[in-house]
């Protein structure tokens, strides 16, 4: 029968059957329980010795492998001391568990030790028996290890509870204490909070309730013997918001920008600083809110623009980590403005080791108005530019600059100005010039030549050296030797710079030798020297040079000024006279003026009549000379004479005059000629442009009936001159002339006593209307004609009736 459930009680029946069915059932009297047969135990097995001490031993094992089908209710220790036959039982109750400690044993004493099991069965066999253990201490210095989690050290938040585990060995057993950097952790100090350490043998742990910021830090466990001590530290972080940056304070303050700078918090929270938050407000306004400058700081500086000048600020920055934002540092008050203003400027600056491309430019440091001084910049110019140009790129932070890359030839100025955290300043004034060329040698000698001598001196001029040293001349010295002396005397007290000297301090009719020497910034170098020449008053004929600008001839207009220079020689100096040929000079106005060689005649607001051949005369004892110019002077030319108007007609009439007494001194270019209503006195413009040329014009367009008179004015280079005298008046009308005869008279009726008689009106008129007709009647074999008219009417039309036949 299988499946049965265990520990079940069954009864069991059975009947035969066949074909005809099945019989009675025989069933058992008394019920069966559904269990495995029980016997004792298999013995427990892998029995082993541990910790053994002076007065305790444990021991283990494992279970039997069959249990002999009922449950091991537990189990039998028992121990057999050396030299003793009887094994002794150590436990009065049986073991539950597969672990034993045997107290009691007698320090010294070798001991053996052996393990039976129990079931409902019986006991089993006893297990393999130990080898001989010694009730004796263990020797075994201290040890100490924290918990796997803990090896890395500890983080936290706030608020949570810090758990350190700890595993400890050695015997005898360590005492156990606790520290957090280097001092004794005293739960009695901290009550609230701390935990005493829960001590297990082997096992120590320490935890912190609630915890703070401050309780970060190193944890230590130490474990301590009579055979060593040894320790176990974990690091213990305990994450919170950072405390407030530290050391606010203001750089480079300016009117609309400031710097502000910050260091980190003293406590970083246990997390890096991830960045900072920086705030400012408007402290002259206090419902003014903070505003945010930056959200995103990565270091503990950043530079504040758009202040407003004269405002006062507050501001505060906050340090974020990954578990937030801690409390702010804020600053003092700070007002926009500027903390100093920009360098003075230098004094002018020094040229010196000059060559052919470079300069040394030095300088002085000027006053800093508040800010030290970062640099200076240096500016060139060529002196005749007006562009200056930058030499260094960067600011020169020393107090001199090798200028290079010049030009050779070239001459250039410098000057510098001084920068600090306000700025540039002011440039300084610009240096000397100098030019750029190679250190110089002494120049060579000049080239004198006696110009003149008198009674009393010797005049000497000289040319420049040919070779100048490579420098610019600065000066000349001149000395001076008496004939039959060997000394030179120096004649000039400092060097001269123009090209001649008049040699004084000298013996009429003496010989002296004259020498000159260049300086240049090499010094001096060797002399040029003259020819001996004798000190004495020389006689020479005059002579009398116009200015070249004169000589061709002088043109002037009137009113402007005429000059003629003229330079005169001769010695001794000659005496000087001007006049004017055909005529005299006009002292009033004429002014001469006589200085050292030079004459010059000059006269202001000249006059037409001023015009003439000028002669300069220059007289002395040696001769005489002359020399003159002729000298125009052009005005506006006089009226022209005799108008006369002829040929007058309704539209134009014809004007004739002659040409002015005085053209001006320059041809007449043309004639203008005027008009105007005889009955007003205002001309007309012009009737004609500028540009009659003859001494005739035929004037058109004229007003028919009007009564005109003209006037005629010459042109020529100088201008318009003044007109004629008006013409006399003439009226614009045709000539008139009689008239035509009339032509084809006939008859058209006759009576006994008249005739009605006709014709057509002559074809021309003489220039004038018909005022009427005049018949006349012939008798017939007369010659002679009478007047038919009465008195001296007219026939008004071409008819009429001849009455009185």
């Amino acid at each position: 029968v299988k499946d049965l459930i265990p520990n079940c009680e069954y009864y069991f029946r059975v009947k035969a059957v066949n074909k005809i069915g099945g019989g009675e059932y025989l069933e058992l009297r008394n019920p069966i329980i559904a269990e495995d047969p029980k016997q004792p135990p298999d013995p427990p097995v892998d029995l082993e010795v541990h910790n053994p001490t002076s007065k305790s031993v444990t021991l283990t094992w494992k279970p039997p492998l069959f249990d002999g089908g009922s449950k091991i209710m537990g189990y039998i220790i028992e121990k057999l001391a050396k030299g003793k036959e009887r094994w002794e039982r150590c436990n009065d109750y049986l073991v539950p568990l597969l672990t034993y400690t045997v107290k009691g044993l007698e320090e010294g004493k070798e001991y053996q030790f052996r393990v039976r099991a129990e079931n409902a069965a019986g006991i089993s066999e006893p297990s393999r028996i130990t080898p001989f253990v010694k009730a004796v201490d263990p020797i075994e210095a201290p040890k100490v290890f924290l918990a796997a989690n803990l090896q890395s050290g500890l983080e936290v938040k706030r608020g949570d509870e810090i758990i350190l585990e700890a595993h400890i060995s050695g015997s005898p057993y360590p005492s156990i204490t606790w520290l957090r950097n280097d001092e004794v952790v005293r739960p009695e100090d901290i009550k609230k909070r701390v935990t005493a350490p829960r001590k297990k043998k082997g096992e120590s742990i320490l935890s912190v309730r609630d915890s703070i910021r401050a309780d970060h830090g190193t944890f230590t466990i130490k474990v301590e013997n009579d055979h060593g001590v040894a320790k176990a530290s974990c690091e213990v972080n305990v994450l919170d918001t950072p405390g407030p940056p530290v050391n606010f304070v203001f750089e480079d303050l300016r009117k609309n920008s400031v710097i502000c700078k910050w260091e980190p918090p003293l406590d970083d929270g246990g997390s890096e600083i991830l960045n900072y938050v920086l705030e400012k407000k408007d402290n002259t306004k206090a419902e003014m809110g903070w505003v945010t400058v930056s959200s995103t700081l990565r270091h503990c500086k950043f530079h504040v623009t758009k202040l407003i000048e004269g405002k006062e600020y507050l501001f505060r920055v906050f340090a974020e980590n990954r578990v937030g934002a801690g409390p702010p540092c804020v600053s003092k008050p700070m007002t926009a403005k500027d903390p100093f203003s920009p360098p003075d400027a230098p004094n002018k600056p020094d040229v010196e080791d000059v060559t052919s491309n470079s300069m040394l430019v030095k300088w002085n440091e000027p006053k800093d108005n508040g800010s030290p001084i970062i640099g200076y910049w240096i500016e060139k110019r060529e002196i005749n530019s007006t562009h200056w140009a930058r030499v260094n790129r960067n600011l020169v932070n020393a107090l001199e600059v090798k200028v290079e890359g010049l030009l050779e030839g070239l001459t250039y100025i410098f000057r510098v100005c001084a920068e600090n955290a306000a700025g540039p300043g002011k440039f300084s004034p610009p240096s000397d010039p100098k030019t750029a060329q190679d250190p110089i040698m002494p120049p060579g000698p000049p080239i004198p030549r006696i110009a003149d001598t008198s009674a009393t001196s010797i005049e000497l001029e000289w040319q420049p050296p040919a070779y100048n040293g490579g420098g610019e001349i600065t000066g000349y010295h001149v000395y001076k030797q008496l004939m039959g002396v060997n000394e030179w005397s120096r004649c000039t007290a400092k060097p001269i710079k123009v090209l001649q000297f008049t040699v004084g301090e000298v013996r009429e009719g003496a010989d002296y030798k004259l020498r000159v020497t260049a300086l240049n910034a090499a010094g001096e170098g060797p002399p040029g020297e003259t020819e001996p020449a004798t000190v004495a008053e020389p006689k020479e004929p005059p002579t009398v040079e116009l200015d070249v600008s004169v000589k061709p001839g002088i043109q002037v207009m009137a009113g402007q000024t005429i000059k003629i220079p003229a330079t005169v020689t001769g010695r001794p100096a000659p005496t000087i006279t001007w006049a004017i040929e055909e005529g005299e000079l006009d002292k009033d106005r004429v002014v001469i003026e006589n200085v050292g060689t030079k004459s010059e005649l000059t006269i202001k607001n000249a006059l037409r009549k001023d015009h003439g051949r000028y002669v300069i005369t220059a007289t002395n004892s040696s001769g005489s000379k002359s020399a003159g110019t002729r000298v125009e002077v052009f005005d506006r030319p006089s009226p022209p004479r005799n108008l006369a108007v002829s040929d007058i007609k309704a539209e134009s009439c014809y004007l004739t005059w002659d040409a002015p007494l005085d053209n001006g001194g320059s041809e007449i270019t043309h004639y203008v000629i005027e008009k105007r209503d005889a009955s007003k006195k205002k001309s007309e413009a012009p009737v004609t442009k500028p540009s009659v040329k003859g001494l005739e014009h035929n004037v058109l367009r004229l007003a028919e009936g009007v009564e005109y008179q003209f006037r005629v004015m010459a042109e020529n280079l100088a201008g318009i001159g003044p007109p004629s005298e008006p013409s006399d008046p003439a009226l614009a009308a045709d000539p008139i002339f009689v008239p035509g005869p009339p032509s084809c008279p006939e008859i058209k009726d006759k009576t006994k006593s008249s005739v009605a008689l006709a014709w057509k009106p002559p074809q021309k008129d003489g220039g004038s209307p018909i005022k009427g007709y005049i018949v006349e009647m012939q008798d017939e074999g007369s010659t002679d004609w009478k007047k038919v008219n009465e008195g001296d009417k007219l026939f008004p039309t071409c008819e009429c009736v001849i009455p009185n036949l």
